[in-house]
């Protein structure tokens, strides 16, 4: 399971960043998406309170899409950055910031895995 989350948190979170953040568009459709995301994250988070011990999917799911949100929020952030100062220089240097950033999760999920331990 740590692999999974390591291999998600610095492999496909960047590479899906960068996937998303070369397309143009606007902000607002990525926020709904991402609330849309949160949403169903607490759906499936209160179906596992339920079945906690014997199903561990509707955590898993839970994570995953609390993850996916994030990411698209790295989207939104690194847009808002470059439309307030639209420069090549910013341009790459957004990118490069929330591409890192997209990273942030694996910390609370590795802080969370110690702890169980």
């Amino acid at each position: 399971m740590l692999l999974i989350l390591f291999t998600m948190a610095f492999v496909i979170g960047p590479a899906l960043f960068l996937a998303l953040v070369r397309s143009d568009g606007r902000r607002w459709p990525l926020a709904l998406i991402a609330s849309v995301l949160v949403v169903l994250s607490f759906v499936f988070r209160s179906e596992a309170s339920l079945t906690l011990g014997v199903d561990p999917t509707p955590v898993f799911l839970s994570v995953l899409l609390i993850w996916l949100a994030w990411v698209l929020v790295m989207v939104i952030v690194a847009r808002a950055m470059y439309a307030a100062q639209p420069t090549p220089t910013m341009r790459r240097w957004s990118r490069a910031i929330c591409a890192m950033g997209t990273t942030v999760p694996w910390f609370g999920f590795a802080t969370a895995q110690m702890m169980a331990e």
